[in-house]
């Protein structure tokens, strides 16, 4: 999906610069409304992008900003900025047959709660959600610290499927949200005669009693529509690029990211912030070259390979999460957060390329289009500006 949203607003863009009209005004036009059916045949009853849209030009001050941009441009010769506002619409698919397994056990000594499930912590926070969500379900003044996770194994969690796509924490919740929901119908047959027991309290009598205190869920997606829900954002970043070497500078990036109901608004805006960053490498650094004759990766260390780094990143990083839209096709409320920024990194390329037509006016040549393709690396970038030679006077 990266290369793809790449490509579809890259035709924007070329659009755009053909009809001599805002990239801005192009894309408006063809947002999806309300109501309307995709190309592939699923109807949108929720589509709220236009406002997205609308409320990030406004939060990021857009238009005011680029009017200081034609300023700073028309006072600098060899320094240009540009600004791009990306839109986003990304299907999330539960993908049938894929299978996650949870396992819960209560302990009746403290009540304490330990959890395995089929995915893995690989940074994404899945842990933290999967704690929560036990806690929230279960319930009885059950804290998440009592709450303990242990790594999934082929006995607990056989046939697993992959942590990815965006959808294992979702899943591995929804997992867990059924195992909870188990334990507590049988909990609840105990607790209602202890209105006031502690957990602790309530746990013991319930293994006192013979309840059995663990469940074990799998959660196996069906075929249906395409995708089970969408999500919608909308990126606007600008950028600083020094003409004669291409080095390039992110002044600025804003984000307005629909997740529905967070399940914790900073693990989601860490997975925004990370998954956009991974996005900037790919599309302004990190360039592979082989060997045409051997196929040797040549490319192979951080002299010549370059992920981002901390002076990579945007000098202002402003992320924001939509209020008040709770998803109804989402675990209790949220949506996914992790491929999707990532796919919204390529308004940084089309932030340069829009520098890249300010350099170009200084020489005549900002009339056609001209294509940008990631790494867009400072040689590439210093050589797309053309630069005239015969302008450096003193």
């Amino acid at each position: 999906t990266l290369p793809a949203t790449f490509v579809i607003e890259t035709v924007m863009n070329h659009v755009a610069k053909a009809l001599n009209k805002s990239a801005d005004e192009i894309r408006e036009i063809n947002f999806y409304k309300k109501g309307q059916t995709t190309f592939y045949h699923q109807p949108l009853p929720y589509c709220n992008i236009s406002k997205i849209w609308q409320d990030l030009k406004q939060s990021s001050e857009a238009e005011k900003r680029r009017t200081t941009i034609q300023v700073f441009n028309k006072e600098n010769r060899w320094r240009k900025r540009g600004m791009s506002i990306v839109p986003l619409r990304w299907g999330v698919m539960y993908v049938p047959g894929l299978r996650f397994t949870a396992y819960v056990a209560i302990f009746r000594k403290d009540g304490t709660v330990c959890i395995t499930h089929g995915g893995v912590e690989i940074g994404q926070g899945i842990n933290t959600r999967v704690c929560q969500v036990a806690a929230y379900i279960l319930g009885y003044g059950l804290t998440v610290d009592q709450i303990s996770i242990r790594p999934a194994t082929s006995f607990l969690n056989p046939n697993g499927d992959a942590t990815g796509r965006s959808i294992a924490s979702e899943l591995c919740c929804e997992a867990v949200i059924n195992c909870c929901n188990m334990l507590k119908e049988r909990i609840s047959l105990i607790a209602k005669d202890m209105p006031q027991a502690t957990w602790g309290e309530i746990i013991d009598k319930c293994y006192g009693l013979g309840i059995d205190l663990s469940a074990k869920y799998m959660v196996l997606p069906k075929a249906g529509q395409p995708y089970n829900y969408n999500i919608y954002a909308a990126t606007c970043t600008e950028v600083e690029i020094d003409v004669l070497t291409g080095e390039t500078e992110i002044l600025r990036t804003d984000i307005l990211f629909d997740c529905g109901k967070s399940m914790n608004p900073e693990i989601d805006i860490g997975q925004v912030e990370g998954a956009f960053v991974m996005g900037l490498g790919y599309w302004l650094t990190e360039q592979a070259i082989y060997d045409p004759s051997s196929g040797l990766e040549l490319t192979n260390g951080t002299w010549d390979y370059h992920p981002p780094f901390s002076k990579d990143i945007p000098i202002d990083f402003r992320v924001s999460l939509l209020k008040n839209v709770p998803n109804p096709l989402g675990i209790l409320g949220s949506k996914a957060v992790g491929e999707p920024p990532q796919c919204m990194s390529c308004s940084c390329l089309f932030a340069l390329q829009d520098a890249i037509y300010h350099a170009r006016e200084e020489t005549g040549h900002d009339k056609d289009y001209f294509p940008l393709d990631g790494p867009a690396t400072v040689e590439v970038t210093q050589l797309k500006c053309l630069v005239d030679p015969s302008q450096f006077i003193m």
